[in-house]
């Protein structure tokens, strides 16, 4: 990336870090969420996460993400809304291809009604609003590890998903 979108890139990262502020999850829950917003926002720097988490869709044609956070909302939506409590706090949203720049994922967190978009400047960096009022809400269905990028991601990053969400349902 440009130097001027790697400032973008980092803007964009503060920016998410401080909406977290705003949402009254309590201390440790807002620690956890700044924790995992950092955590995700630096692996979609990393060459080898991309690839190891888009490989089975994409093989070596990785060039079209150019921007570090393209191809990752549903990624990082699914990893952060589990990790951040899953569907008791945080609905997946999407916003399919009927929007020109479709297909779309984000999280809204249920107490506040507050758009969380950890990739929305995949879009805002080119002036692109994205029109969250046309999404829709779906569940945090995966498919297996090897099918699935969000399990990928997640392994890749070092958090296990699966024992997650099995604490979740106990």
């Amino acid at each position: 990336m440009t130097p001027q979108k790697e400032r973008y890139y980092e803007d964009a990262t503060r920016k998410l870090l401080k909406n977290l502020d705003t949402m009254n999850l309590g201390k440790i829950p807002t620690m956890r969420a700044k924790n995992l917003v950092l955590l995700f926002r630096d692996s979609f720097k990393i060459p080898t996460i991309k690839y190891k988490t888009f490989e089975h869709e994409l093989g070596n044609s990785l060039g079209f993400l150019t921007y570090d956070s393209d191809g990752f909302c549903r990624v990082a939506s699914v990893n952060f809304g589990i990790m951040m409590g899953g569907a008791k706090h945080w609905q997946m949203m999407y916003i399919d291809d009927i929007w020109t720049y479709g297909p779309h994922h984000f999280l809204m967190h249920i107490p506040t009604k507050t758009v969380f978009d950890l990739t929305y400047d995949q879009y805002t960096n080119h002036d692109i609003t994205v029109p969250y009022d046309i999404a829709r809400p779906i569940s945090y269905q995966m498919d297996t590890p090897e099918k699935d990028p969000a399990l990928r991601f997640a392994k890749e990053v070092g958090i296990d998903l699966i024992q997650e969400l099995k604490k979740q349902n106990d």
